[in-house]
């Protein structure tokens, strides 16, 4: 007996026979108990697939509970040598599966007259001994009569589709009596459900084929980054080794270079010093003479003397001592930033672009009008398409490569292991690019920017000419998402935080979308401002923002998540509680663009004789209504009626999260007013961050932010460019 083989029947968590199984919304089963395990959550992770189900649509696996009972009555049959009868405790040699009792040969021949006519399936012990767990259950649960709960032996021969119920004959009569009840026979009924399921598991085979594509394809490229990365330790610790080996060298060139000053200088010291002992002794010896001739020689020595002592000591007198500090000198040791000097290199890492699932080098004339080179590595096997379905999401293949540049950023451009074809992609074709690979593009941007202006620096050009945006930087169409409003799904959402400090807890969330509903009250430990909240769903912070990436995803793609002033408040907010736990890719992946409706408001209302744009104050103005203060699902509703009225919305009112988290990024510029509010909401526009503005400044202190903002010269001007150049040096200078 494979009774080992019965997987099926075994918990994924204990991997012991299942008992009380439960039937998740992944439709993956285990025991009751393994799924308590998991705490007070009010979702139920799926230990398999971390498929989240929701406690109250977790079922009763009837199924396996009824076929873990048969293999019970199986294990038991080949387990003991000797079964007693059910009836009369004497050597059973049958079982009866409709009244599952073992037999004894009196009684099983008592059975067959008793019930003869009910034709009840009975097997010999020994032929169930030799059956496989397979075999066994398909004999115990094909050939068993089911009976009607409701009435003592009545079979279930009908279903009732208006219940959804099997019933028996009794039941057509007393309780789900026609017209109001409609049925047909339970045979045919459960045949046409097993074909449906067979076509829909047909179709999923082939869908499942997709997903062992893409899975094979992501352990390969797993295997060729481990591949990879073991290379590159390998030429870190090579470049490791070189690096201190030209360290310790420099170090014995400037020993030795210390010893020929300090020589030099000693030389120098130790001539002078015995010039000045020399005369020292001359003064002594000049002195110990006249001492003596004057105390002790006649009149006729000294006259004799005196001529040749007045020489000497005259010529003494003459002689300088000199200035001893012009043999004074200092050496200072001026030690090197090697963290700035970046001697080992960087570790660049290029996330594969998806063109119609094609990644390949790309020329960018961007800077200038030289052709500027970005590699993009080319897989071996490219996919057929790239576009989101928009009945079910296939996730999308990301390609990363590290590469190890040794000397300057410059050098990834002409990366030896990148694919040599290439194509030049205009303006226009740019905008078919997906939203959700703009991040990749706006590092694209930053390497070029900095290759432009590592070139220019080598060669010392300037060229103060005017030049235009599409010259020397992606303008912002670039950045925005390439979408069309009206085919989109657009999801209109409101939150609700704690105050007005730095960083608010959201406490309310809501959003509503092809009329499906989200609303959810996050726990919080202080008391709610304002009125009670609505009976509203209360989770923690991580179950409700998970349930709320759950609720996005569902809907169909590609997805705008609208709301009132999100650009400066409410999506930051949103993004800072997501990055916190991890899931703003998940946002990424299930969001392509956002758009805030103030925005639209100044637009379309401009002229017109409104002054605040509030929601609160369109909503009195443009709708005779007033706001639903502290009730987000209200105000999401309220949202929905005031952008109808402020229709049409263009492309130019979206915003992505590139733009959005560049924003966020800029805050600290503004704070430190080293740039103004439009100022930064300009250059996020454009997509640069503070961390590509402290790259090119880092690039080049003097020049790099000038070069890297010279395209904004028309739209700010030379003043205020050159305001936000300059506070932006003494930003980062002060960082360092």
């Amino acid at each position: 007996m494979a009774l080992n083989s019965d997987k099926f029947l075994q918990c994924g968590v204990c991997s012991c026979s299942i008992t009380s199984p439960k039937l998740l919304s992944c439709l993956h089963s285990f025991c009751q108990t393994c799924l308590r395990d998991q705490g007070g959550s009010h979702v139920v992770t799926c230990p398999t697939c971390h498929q989240p189900t929701e406690k109250a649509e977790v079922k009763d696996n009837k199924l396996l509970s009824d076929l873990q009972s048969k293999l019970d009555i199986l294990r038991q049959i080949g387990r003991v040598g000797y079964l007693s009868c059910s009836c009369c405790n004497a050597s059973a040699g049958s079982m009866c599966f409709e009244c599952e009792k073992f037999l004894c040969q009196k009684c099983f021949e008592a059975h067959q007259v008793f019930i003869a006519k009910d034709s009840h399936l009975v097997e010999s012990l020994e032929s169930l001994k030799v059956m496989s767990s397979q075999e066994f259950l398909a004999t115990a649960r094909k050939k068993r009569q089911p009976y009607c709960p409701n009435h003592d032996k009545e079979t279930i021969s009908i279903f009732c589709r208006t219940c959804a119920k099997s019933i028996c004959t009794t039941c057509t009569v007393l309780m789900h009596k026609p017209p109001d009840h409609e049925y047909r026979d339970i045979k045919q009924e459960a045949q046409e459900q097993k074909d449906n399921l067979h076509k829909m598991c047909t179709k999923l085979c082939k869908k499942e084929d997709a997903f062992k594509d893409i899975l094979k394809k992501l352990l390969n490229l797993k295997g060729d980054h481990q591949s990879q990365k073991k290379e590159l330790e390998e030429q870190i610790k090579v470049s490791v080794k070189e690096a201190v080996r030209k360290l310790e060298q420099k170090g014995e060139d400037l020993l030795k270079e210390l010893e020929g000053i300090y020589k030099g200088m000693d030389a120098k010291m130790s001539k002078k010093l015995l010039h000045m002992e020399d005369v020292q002794k001359r003064i002594e010896g000049s002195k110990d003479l006249v001492e003596k001739m004057i105390k002790y020689a006649t009149d006729e020595e000294v006259m004799e003397m005196q001529a040749f002592v007045k020489s000497s000591l005259q010529q003494l007198q003459r002689s300088k001592p000199g200035n001893a500090n012009t043999l004074d000198f200092t050496v200072e040791f001026k030690k090197t930033d090697l963290e700035q000097l970046n001697l080992l290199g960087s570790l660049m890492v290029s996330k594969g672009l998806c063109i119609g699932y094609l990644v390949f080098k790309v020329s960018l004339v961007l800077l200038y009008g030289q052709n500027l080179t970005f590699c993009l590595p080319q897989p071996s096997n490219p996919f057929q398409s790239s576009h989101r379905s928009t009945t079910t999401q296939q996730p999308l293949p990301v390609f990363s490569w590290v590469h190890y540049n040794t000397t300057t950023p410059s050098s990834l451009l002409t990366a030896p292991f990148f694919s040599q074809s290439s194509i030049t992609l205009s303006q226009a074709s740019l905008t078919n690019l997906d939203t959700h690979d703009l991040h990749f593009w706006n590092v694209a941007h930053c390497l070029c920017c900095f290759q432009k202006t590592s070139d220019m620096l080598n060669s010392g050009e300037e060229n103060d000419g005017d030049m235009s945006a599409s010259q020397s930087h992606l303008n912002s169409s670039f950045f925005k998402p390439n979408l069309n409003i009206e085919t989109c799904t657009l999801v209109f959402f409101d939150l609700e935080t704690t105050g007005q400090e730095r960083a608010p807890d959201i406490i309310q969330l809501s959003a509503i979308g092809q009329d499906k509903i989200f609303n959810i009250s996050i726990r919080h430990s202080q008391h709610f401002r304002g009125s009670l909240f609505h009976l509203v769903q209360t989770k923690t912070r991580t179950e409700a923002l998970t349930a709320f990436l759950a609720f996005l995803r569902a809907l169909v793609q590609p997805t705008i998540l609208v709301g009132h002033n999100i650009w400066k408040n409410k999506c930051p907010i949103l993004c800072r509680h997501l990055d916190e736990l991890g899931l703003k890719d998940q946002l990424q992946e299930s969001v392509s663009g956002f758009l805030d409706t103030e925005s639209l408001a100044r637009d379309n209302l401009k002229g017109k004789d409104i002054k605040k744009f509030s929601q609160q104050d369109l909503a009195k103005v443009l709708l005779k209504k007033s706001y639903p203060a502290h009730n987000t699902l209200a105000a999401v509703r309220n949202l929905q009626e005031l952008y109808q009225s402020l229709r049409p919305a263009q492309e130019k009112h979206l915003f992505s999260l590139v733009q959005l988290e560049a924003h966020i990024s800029l805050q600290p510029l503004v704070l430190a007013m080293a740039v103004t509010k439009p100022s930064a909401q300009t250059l996020a526009q454009q997509g640069i961050s503070l961390e590509t503005m402290k790259r090119a400044y880092q690039e080049d202190p003097k020049k790099g932010l000038k070069h890297l903002l010279r395209h904004l010269l028309n739209e700010l001007g030379p003043s205020k460019l050159s305001t936000i150049v300059r506070n932006a040096q003494t930003f980062f200078f002060n960082q360092s």
